[in-house]
């Protein structure tokens, strides 16, 4: 299961679009230890052939990842929450713009490895109160215990 730590979540993210916030949650992994530079450009590419926006209720989120083993170190997951919502695209209706408060970046080698944490973390979107509570956190600490728990309960 991926750890959530307090290095990896940056709260009340200033962003002007998606691509600032994604490399300043990679700017993290790479700080600590779990993806190279080069893993952004796979997080980009991927986002323009299949966006990660959902409609979630509570606090609209994105899921950013990619597969690739030749940049990620370790599995990762680093949160931001935003100040003022960034568009991205919708996951199942790629035409709508969704505006998204939470971003959850996923560093995984490969789909076998990351499958079963990517959809824990996926569990825990249909529950429109809990993201509330992850978008108002006001702390690293406060988002990762909220994390730990629901990953802890999660089926």
């Amino acid at each position: 299961m991926l750890a959530v730590t307090e290095e990896n979540v940056l709260i009340g993210v200033d962003a002007g679009c998606k691509e600032d916030v994604i490399r300043l949650l990679t700017e993290l992994l790479v700080k600590s230890g779990c993806v190279t530079p080069e893993y952004y450009d796979v997080l980009i590419k991927r986002e323009e052939e299949y966006p990660t926006g959902l409609p979630t209720e509570g606090a609209k989120v994105a899921i950013p990842h990619g597969f690739s083993e030749g940049s990620v170190i370790k599995p990762a997951l680093a949160i931001a929450t935003l100040k003022r919502p960034v568009v991205f695209r919708n996951m199942v209706s790629r035409d709508e713009e969704i505006p998204v408060e939470i971003v959850f970046l996923f560093a995984l080698a490969d789909a076998e490895e990351g499958g079963e944490d990517l959809h824990r973390v996926m569990g825990i979107f249909s529950d429109g109160g809990l993201l509330a509570a992850l978008r108002d956190a006001r702390s690293g600490s406060e988002v990762t215990g909220i994390m730990e728990k629901l990953l802890r309960e999660a089926p």
